[in-house]
C-alpha cells in the first residue's frame, strides 16, 4: 500500500486532487456571492414593482376623488332627486365602481346605483363620518362582500350647499379585485404576491391569493414589523405568518385607508428567488466532478506514456552499459530536464546529431501543423475578407462575380511594382481561344483610363471607337459594354477590375456602387495578403536569426565553462601545494588566476541565464528550507578577506522561519546584489539584511552600500542588460552589466518586486520583496536558534 502511494503516478493524482479543492471552494464562494447578488436584485425589482403598484393605487384613489367631486356638483345629486339620482348613478357604473350611493348626513341612503335591496355600497362607515366631519374626500376600510365575493373599498365626498354645510354624502364602493387584476397583474412577476399592509403590519388585502392572511401580521416577528412601519420604502428578508422565509418590498401610499397609513408590499419566497442560483451551483459541481474525473483518468494513463516509459528507457540503457554494451544509447530527446540530463550522460557526438535530427523532425511537424491549420482556416472562411491567400482572394472574387453576372467576362489587372506596368493576373468568362492571354495583355487601354481617373469608368458600347487598340480584342470575343473599377486600398491603387458584356448594357448606379463596394473589400483583402506575405518572410528571417543566436550562445557558453573549471581547479591545486611548494608571489599569481577565472565563469553563467530567460525555459522550483540557514550559508561565502577597505554587515534575526520558495533563484538574487554592491563600493560597508514582513507572507531582502550612488535620471535603466551607470564606470569596473537584469527577471518570476533608492555620494539601497509560504519550526530548533547570538548586525 505504502509503495503504491509513494509512486510518481499516485503523487500526481494527489496533486490533482489538491488542485480540485480550491476550485470546489471557489465554486461555493461564487455561488454564495451570486445568491447575495440575486437576492439584492430581486429586492430592487420588487421595490420597483411595489413603488409602481403603490402609485397605481394612489392614482385609483385620486381618480375616485375627482369622480366623486364631479358627481357631487351634479344638480340632481345636489337636490337629492331620487329618481334622477338613481338614473345618473346607475349610468355611471363601471367595473371599477361596484356601486354608488347618495346618503344623508346620518347615513340613510337616498339613492343607489344598484337597486336598494341589492346595493353593496356602504353609507354608514368611517368614510361617511369622516367626510361629514372633514368636509373632504375620505377613504374607508377594506371589506369583503360575501354575496358578490368582492373586496370593496368605500370612498366618499360631501355634497354641500354652501361652504361648511353638508347636505349629503356621495360614496362609491371600489371593486379592489377588479382594480388589482388590471393594475397589479401588469407589474407582478411569477411567484410574487401583492399585499396592502397597515402601519401596524396587519394584512388588509392580498392578491392574487392568500385571503387567509387578511387580518394577520405580515411578519412573524414584531421587530421586523417596526422596521417596515417607519420607512417610506424598504426591502427586507423576513419570515411570513406561514413560516416561509420571504423577500419583502414596501412602498407607502400617499392616501391613508381607514384613517391609517397603508403600504403596498411585494413579497416572494426566498427559495424561489434563489432557485436559479441553486441550479447553477449544482450544474457547476457536476461539471467540476466530470472534469476532475476526466483529468484524473488522463493523468493516470498519461503518466505511463509521458514519464514512466522514459524512466524505464534510461534504466534499460544503464543496465546495457553495466553489462558491457558501451554503444548503448537512450532513445530520449535531449531537454533541459532531469531526465534529459541523465540521458546526456550516456551519449556522445552521435547523441548530439540525434538531438538535431529530433529538433528537425519537431520543426517539420510544427510547420506541417501550421499548414494544416491554415488549410482549415481557409476552408472555414471562404469569403475574401478572411483569407490571406492572393490566389484564393482572386478566385473567390471571380466566383462571386460569375454567380451574380453569369453572362459577363471579367479581368483583374495588377500593377507590377517592379516594372510599374498594368498586367492581367486573372480572367473569367472569355471565349476559349489560344490568343486570350495575348489579347488581355494588349487590351489594357480602357483599364489605363480607369487607372488614370482613379474612379469607375462605364462604356455602354466600346466597339464604336474602331481606332482603339482594344477594338480587335472586343470584336474577337464578341464583347460590347465595359465597366472598369479601380482596386484601391489604404489610398493606394493596386490595379483595375474590368467587366465586359456581350450585349449592350447601361450599368446602373446601384450596380456600380455594389460592384465598387465588392471590389473595395477585395482590394483590402489583396492588400492584406501582400502585407502578410512580407511579414511572414520577415518573421522567418528573424526566427532564423534568433535561433542561430541562441544556439551559438548556448554552445559557446557550455564549451567555455569546461576549460574555465579546469583552470580554477588547477590554480587551487597549485595554491594547496599539490605540485610542490610555491613562493608568495606565485601564490598571489594563482589567486589572481582563480579570481579572474571565477569572474569569467560568472559572466558565462550570466549569459546562460539570460539565454534561458529570453527563451522562456526558466521555471520556479519551490522547496522548503530554513531561512536562517540560507542567510548563514550566504554569509559564509563572503568570509574571505577582500582587497578593498570594505566591511560586510549581516543583519537578520535568529528566528527566521522555514519557508517555501525557489532557494537557487533567491541565492542568485542575493549574490548578484551583494556582488554589485562590492564592485561599486571602494570603501565603507555593505549592509545585507533579511526579514519577514508583518503579514508573515513576504520576505524582504535589502542590500545597502556606501558607494558613489546612481543619478536619478539613470535609475530607470539600471535593470537593463549590458547596462552600467555610465561609460566612466564601465572603464573603472569590470562586468557585462547582466547581474541586475537577472535579478529583476528572477524577482518577477517569483512574483515579487524590486526597488532601488540612491543618492549621489551616499550610496544605493536595493530592496527585494518576494512572497513566501512560511512554516513553523519545531520547538527544539527554535529554542536552539534563540540561544545563538545571531540577531545583531555582524
Amino acid at each position: 500500500m505504502l509503495k503504491s502511494l509513494s509512486g510518481l503516478r499516485s503523487r500526481l493524482i494527489v496533486l490533482i486532487l489538491m488542485a480540485v479543492v480550491p476550485a470546489f471552494g471557489l465554486i461555493l464562494d461564487s455561488a454564495a456571492k451570486h445568491r447575495e447578488l440575486t437576492a439584492s436584485q430581486v429586492k430592487q425589482n420588487a421595490l420597483v414593482a411595489a413603488r409602481v403598484i403603490a402609485s397605481e393605487q394612489d392614482r385609483v384613489l385620486e381618480n375616485a376623488h375627482q369622480f366623486l367631486v364631479t358627481l357631487a356638483r351634479v344638480p340632481q345629486i345636489r337636490d337629492s332627486d331620487k329618481a334622477s339620482c338613481r338614473k345618473i348613478l346607475s349610468g355611471l357604473l363601471e367595473p371599477r365602481y361596484a356601486d354608488l350611493v347618495l346618503a344623508d348626513r346620518k347615513g340613510n341612503p337616498l339613492c343607489t346605483a344598484l337597486p336598494l335591496g341589492s346595493s353593496i355600497a356602504s353609507s354608514k362607515g368611517i368614510h361617511h363620518a369622516r367626510s361629514v366631519e372633514t368636509y373632504d374626500f375620505s377613504v374607508g376600510n377594506l371589506r369583503y362582500h360575501p354575496a358578490s365575493g368582492k373586496i370593496l373599498l368605500d370612498v366618499s365626498y360631501p355634497v354641500s350647499d354652501q361652504p361648511g354645510v353638508v347636505r349629503a354624502v356621495v360614496s362609491a364602493a371600489l371593486d379592489m379585485s377588479w382594480i388589482n387584476h388590471g393594475a397589479v397583474d401588469a407589474h407582478l412577476y411569477p411567484g410574487a404576491t401583492f399585499t396592502l399592509v397597515s402601519s401596524a403590519g396587519s394584512v388588509l388585502l392580498r392578491y392574487p391569493h392568500g385571503g387567509h392572511w387578511i387580518g394577520k401580521s405580515i411578519f412573524s416577528e414584531a421587530s421586523e414589523q417596526r422596521i417596515a412601519s417607519r420607512d417610506i420604502e424598504k426591502t427586507i428578508e423576513a419570515t411570513g405568518p406561514d413560516g416561509v422565509r420571504r423577500l419583502f418590498a414596501f412602498s407607502r401610499l400617499k392616501n391613508p385607508v381607514g384613517g391609517q397609513t397603508v403600504y403596498a408590499a411585494i413579497d416572494l419566497p426566498a427559495t424561489l428567488a434563489i432557485a436559479k442560483t441553486k441550479k447553477i451551483l449544482v450544474e457547476n459541481l457536476i461539471a467540476l466532478g466530470v472534469v476532475s474525473a476526466i483529468i484524473l483518468s488522463l493523468a493516470w494513463f498519461g503518466t505511463d506514456v509521458v514519464v514512466l516509459r522514459r524512466i524505464r528507457d534510461i534504466i534499460a540503457a544503464t543496465n546495457r552499459v553495466a553489462e558491457g554494451n558501451l554503444s548503448a544509447r537512450t532513445t530520449l530527446a535531449y531537454e533541459n530536464s532531469e531526465l534529459g540530463q541523465m540521458a546526456r550522460a550516456f551519449d556522445n557526438l552521435a547523441q548530439a546529431l540525434e538531438k538535431r535530427q529530433a529538433e528537425a523532425v519537431e520543426s517539420a511537424q510544427r510547420i506541417h501543423k501550421q499548414r494544416q491549420q491554415q488549410a482549415v482556416l481557409y476552408d472555414l472562411n471562404r469569403n475574401i475578407t478572411s483569407t490571406l491567400d492572393l490566389a484564393t482572394v482572386v478566385r473567390t472574387l471571380l466566383d462571386h462575380i460569375s454567380a451574380l453576372f453569369p453572362t459577363c467576362a471579367v479581368t483583374i489587372s495588377w500593377i507590377n511594382k517592379q516594372t510599374n506596368n498594368l498586367e492581367p493576373i486573372a480572367h473569367r468568362g472569355f471565349s476559349a481561344t489560344g490568343q486570350t492571354e495575348t489579347d488581355l495583355e494588349s487590351a489594357q487601354m480602357m483599364a489605363l483610363v480607369v487607372l488614370k481617373q482613379q474612379s469607375p469608368v462605364a462604356i455602354s458600347n466600346a466597339q464604336r471607337d474602331q481606332d482603339t487598340a482594344s477594338y480587335d480584342f472586343l470584336l474577337r470575343h464578341k464583347l460590347t459594354s465595359y465597366l472598369g473599377l479601380p482596386l484601391v486600398a489604404k489610398r493606394e491603387i493596386l490595379g483595375v477590375l474590368s467587366f465586359y458584356t456581350r450585349e449592350e448594357r447601361e450599368f446602373s448606379h446601384e450596380e456600380i456602387d455594389f460592384l465598387n463596394a465588392l471590389v473595395n473589400e477585395a482590394a483590402i483583402a489583396i492588400y492584406n495578403s501582400r502585407l502578410f506575405e512580407q511579414t511572414r518572410e520577415q518573421t522567418i528571417e528573424l526566427e532564423k536569426s534568433n535561433k542561430i543566436k541562441d544556439e551559438f550562445l548556448g554552445v559557446m557558453s557550455h564549451e567555455l565553462r569546461t576549460p574555465l573549471n579546469i583552470i580554477m581547479n588547477y590554480s587551487e591545486a597549485l595554491k594547496m601545494g599539490t605540485f610542490g611548494t610555491i613562493s608568495p608571489d606565485q601564490e598571489m599569481g594563482t589567486d589572481k588566476i582563480r579570481v579572474q577565472a571565477r569572474h569569467l565563469l560568472s559572466l558565462i553563467n550570466g549569459i546562460l541565464e539570460i539565454t534561458k530567460i529570453e527563451s522562456g525555459t526558466v521555471t520556479v522550483q519551490s522547496d522548503h528550507f530554513d531561512l536562517t540557514d540560507f542567510m548563514s550559508e550566504n554569509k559564509s561565502d563572503y568570509m574571505l578577506a577582500m582587497e578593498k577597505d570594505l566591511a560586510l554587515e549581516w543583519d537578520y534575526p535568529a528566528d527566521l522561519p522555514v519557508i517555501a520558495s525557489d532557494r537557487v533563484k533567491l541565492k542568485q538574487i542575493l549574490m548578484n546584489l551583494i556582488n554589485n554592491a562590492i564592485k561599486f563600493t571602494d570603501q565603507g560597508c555593505v549592509n545585507i539584511s533579511a526579514r519577514v514582513l508583518a503579514d508573515g507572507r513576504t520576505l524582504e531582502l535589502r542590500v545597502a552600500d556606501t558607494g558613489p550612488g546612481i543619478p536619478d535620471e539613470l535609475l530607470p535603466f539600471v535593470f537593463e542588460k549590458f547596462r552600467q551607470i555610465d561609460s566612466a564606470t564601465t572603464r573603472n569596473h569590470s562586468g557585462a552589466g547582466l547581474g541586475l537584469y537577472i535579478v529583476k527577471n528572477f524577482v518577477a518570476l517569483l512574483g515579487g518586486s524590486i526597488d532601488v533608492r540612491s543618492r549621489i555620494g551616499e550610496g544605493s539601497v536595493f530592496t527585494v520583496r518576494v512572497p513566501i509560504q512560511p512554516e513553523h519550526k519545531p520547538a527544539d530548533t527554535a529554542a536552539a536558534l534563540a540561544r545563538e547570538d545571531l540577531g545583531h548586525p555582524i
